[in-house]
């Protein structure tokens, strides 16, 4: 039996203009983004390793869930 990853998901409100542009990036992008979750993933995931690192320089330790 393979084993499940779970997810958590998360509602957000975004203005009409920012789900626009990520709906824009999912329907002309070749490659894994496919959908505007995927976009909205994929730009979290390249802004959020600088904004831990701030954070640790500050002495702040993130948890990091993998």
């Amino acid at each position: 039996m393979t084993s499940e990853r779970k997810t958590v998901m998360v509602s957000v409100r975004l203005p009409a203009s920012l789900a626009a542009r990520a709906d824009f990036v999912a329907r002309n992008t070749d490659g894994d983004i496919k959908s505007r979750s995927a976009a909205l993933q994929a730009a979290l995931e390249a802004w959020l390793p600088e904004q831990e690192t701030k954070l640790e320089k500050l002495g702040v330790i993130p948890k990091k869930a993998r």
